[in-house]
């Protein structure tokens, strides 16, 4: 009897049980019911409005179909979200999300579960550190999933526009040059994504997140380079920065932008009290030398671990010898901005002049590109005194002005200085030839003060070696103090009619005279300093360029072609018609693959005492570089053949093999 009484007793408590958890189920069921009814009437409706769509064919119900389930999945979150604000903590923090928020755009969350949790606790803490205020969060459900898709999105799609890039730009005045030029050029840009996306397969990409932090232009580097601007002062690395900056917004990365020291502190979390770095992992961080150093300074020692993600702006290059600290000191190579101990291929260059640095180039105004841009142009430093009284000093004019001045001239006169800058191929964009002076002797920082100081000891013959390799009848090179070669040169120019151009440089030249009316070459402007261009090649190298790994994986090896001689790699692959790629050294750097190119080695042995090598001697001893940041395109030895890695290259295109796209 008493068992039964057992039995009966916990019977009745299990029931209890069951029935309770029951009653507190039930309004779970009442509102996911009532949900289903919402979303139901609200498809319905949508059916009603747009149930003419496709009827009747295959093709018009799948995308019924999918737009379906687009609207189930969009109702979805928005109940979620409606239920959400409900909670008396997050009515009592909205501030004015109001009407803003009715029209924000609200991904599918199924993929990604974890994203409600973030939603509710952002809503309850958003207002505990002030760092959220500064990234946008105002205590509206749209300032969340926007703050959290930015910090976590992993899609990188090509974007519409530069809209959401301006407000980064507009509270720092160290961009208000770059962010001028920007704007001016916002349909060209996004013009030339939406032509490359039409050639290429754009999609399947990560979305990166990458810190832009130009050092130049903070008031810590002392260079007052983003005043200058406005003054007359260079514009060449701001013309960079800017199309570096509007080249990753269009390619749909999460660019992120520093100006200052205290900036950097903010971005990495250092010294921000409680508040969590919003953007501590990177995936890559663009700067130039000066803020390369400043990172360091912010970092301190935990700097190296994003060492090789580190991309450095350097207008002329960084070579091997220069940048490796144990070598320059040894060699008395001194230089301000040399021994970074970097990967050489980090050093990203204005033009393609050290194969052993990677190219990334900028963009040239042409005049549909320069329609609607107000930018300043520096005409130098000129003064009326010095010039004879046939030549008009325009001095700082707009870049409008500039375009214009240029489409009326027949030739564009380099005047030796600037060396290497933008002008002369903005020239070339807008049919103007150009008169390239010699430099004799060859200028570089053994020699000239200009150059003084940078960490290569690269010659210019020229004031612009770029464009002296356009050549003829586009680009002439001449002594300018040889008057009959400058007037050979002027006469060929006014008596050609080419269907063709190149670039110039310093000082436009425009008559009335009937020859120079005549004489005519139209705009050529190479796809590399194109937007298109610079949007294919920056998004390679994004997707390929990996330093972080020993591994030869890009440029892919079938890229190679090896060649012999005992010269430069640099001069050898060019007589070859090819470009030194110093990533294929490691490749090259053993004797079974010196074997496999006719080098049979008798002896060999690993070595950091030259730049030539993988070489070998008369009597077929080689050497090995057993230090890879001595590995050098540029260097030589006449005792010594060198076994260098060329490639092929993509006209106009060269910091890209064949295989490389």
């Amino acid at each position: 009897m008493k068992k039964t009484t057992d039995t009966l007793w916990k019977t009745m408590v299990l029931l209890l049980g069951i029935g309770f958890i029951w009653c507190l189920s039930l309004p779970y069921f009442m509102l996911s019911n009532a949900d289903q009814d919402i979303i139901s009437v609200a498809t319905i409706n949508r059916l009603g409005r747009d149930g003419n769509v496709g009827e009747g064919t295959a093709e018009g119900k799948g995308k019924l179909k999918d737009e379906m389930i687009k609207d189930l999945r969009a109702d979805k979150l928005r109940l979620q979200l409606a239920h959400m604000e409900k909670a008396p903590p997050l009515m009592k923090r909205r501030r004015d999300g109001g009407e803003k928020e009715k029209n924000c755009p609200l991904p599918p969350m199924d993929n990604h579960p974890e994203c409600m949790g973030k939603l509710k606790w952002l809503s309850q803490m958003w207002e505990s550190q002030p760092c959220y205020a500064g990234y946008g969060v105002n205590g509206s459900v749209c300032s969340f999933v926007i703050y959290l898709s930015e910090a976590g999105s992993d899609h990188a799609v090509v974007r519409e526009n530069l809209t959401d890039l301006y407000p980064s730009l507009e509270k720092r005045s160290q961009f208000r040059w770059i962010e001028q030029r920007i704007r001016s050029m916002e349909r060209v840009w996004v013009e030339a994504g939406r032509s490359l996306s039409a050639k290429y397969n754009l999609k399947d990409r990560k979305a990166k997140q990458i810190l832009v932090h130009p050092g130049v232009v903070t008031a810590e580097s002392k260079a007052k380079i983003a005043e200058a601007a406005f003054e007359g002062g260079p514009l060449g690395e701001l013309v960079q920065w800017s199309d570096l900056i509007s080249t990753l917004h269009i390619l749909g990365h999460h660019v992120y932008l520093t100006a200052s020291l205290p900036d950097l502190r903010h971005y990495f979390g250092v010294d921000t009290g409680g508040c969590p770095p919003f953007h501590s992992n990177p995936n890559l961080i663009y700067t130039d030398i000066i803020g390369l150093r400043q990172i360091k300074s912010v970092l301190k020692g935990s700097w190296f671990k994003y060492r090789c993600i580190i991309r450095v702006l350097d207008t002329f290059g960084t070579e091997p010898d220069f940048n490796h600290i144990s070598w320059a000191n040894k060699h008395k190579l001194a230089s301000p901005f040399g021994r970074l101990n970097m990967i050489p291929l980090q050093f990203y260059t204005m033009f393609p002049h050290t194969p052993d640095n990677t190219f990334l180039g900028f963009v040239v105004q042409n005049q549909l590109m320069s329609e609607q841009s107000e930018l300043f142009k520096s005409m130098g430093q000129l003064t009326t005194e010095a010039l004879p009284n046939y030549v008009k000093n325009h001095g700082i004019v707009k870049g409008t002005d500039v375009q214009a001045l240029l489409r009326k001239s027949k030739v564009f006169v380099g005047l030796s200085f600037p060396y290497e800058g933008p002008a002369p191929l903005e020239a070339l964009a807008n049919g103007c030839a150009f008169l390239n002076p010699k430099l004799n002797p060859p200028q570089s920082s053994l020699n000239t003060k200009f150059f003084k100081g940078k960490p290569n000891i690269r010659e210019i013959i020229s004031q612009h070696p770029y464009a002296e390799a356009i050549g003829e009848p586009y680009v002439w090179t001449v002594d300018m103090n040889n008057s009959i070669e400058v007037e050979r040169a002027l006469n060929a120019i006014l008596n050609q009619t080419v269907g063709t151009f190149y670039m110039v440089s310093n000082l436009p030249i425009s008559q009335n005279d009937s020859a120079f009316m005549e004489a005519h070459i139209e705009p050529y402007l190479p796809y590399e300093f194109s937007c298109e261009g610079m949007l294919q090649r920056v998004n390679v190298l994004i997707e390929k360029q990996d330093l972080c790994s020993s591994a030869v994986s890009w440029p892919p090896l079938s890229a190679l072609q090896v060649v012999k001689a005992q010269m430069s790699c640099k001069t050898a692959c060019q007589k070859a018609g090819l470009i030194c790629e110093p990533a294929f050294f490691p490749h090259l750097n053993n004797a079974n693959s010196l074997a496999k190119n006719s080098v049979d080695c008798q002896t060999s042995e690993f070595s950091a005492s030259g730049l030539v090598f993988p070489a070998y001697n008369s009597t077929q001893h080689c050497w090995f570089q057993s230090d890879p940041l001595l590995f050098s395109c540029v260097r030589s030895d006449e005792s010594l053949t060198r076994v260098c890695p060329c490639r092929d290259f993509i006209k106009d295109q060269i910091a890209l093999c064949k295989d490389c796209i």
